[in-house]
């Protein structure tokens, strides 16, 4: 089975933030921030470098993470940061 692809919506309009404590995030099309956890901002600057699939999204992961990287894929499509490709 292929992993899924995932990638920024619209990447060149975003810019993350990183802080221990949590993220930023700014998207330039629509003028909005959004504050992330940790995971998501990790999980949003890696996609800024480019499209990935599960497997390589599950590698930034801290391991003492414990929500599913799935339901964080999701929540993050449901705001309209992230899609799966294809």
């Amino acid at each position: 089975m292929t992993a899924v692809q995932w990638s920024l919506v619209t990447p060149e309009a975003m810019s993350v933030l990183n802080w221990p404590d949590g993220s930023v995030l700014y998207n330039a099309r629509t003028t909005t921030t959004t504050m992330l956890a940790p995971t998501a901002g990790a999980i949003v600057a890696r996609l800024k470098a480019g499209p990935a699939d599960t497997d390589a999204l599950a590698e930034v992961l801290p391991s003492d993470d414990d929500l599913p990287l799935s339901e964080l894929l999701d929540a993050l499509a449901r705001h309209g940061i992230v899609r799966a490709a294809g």
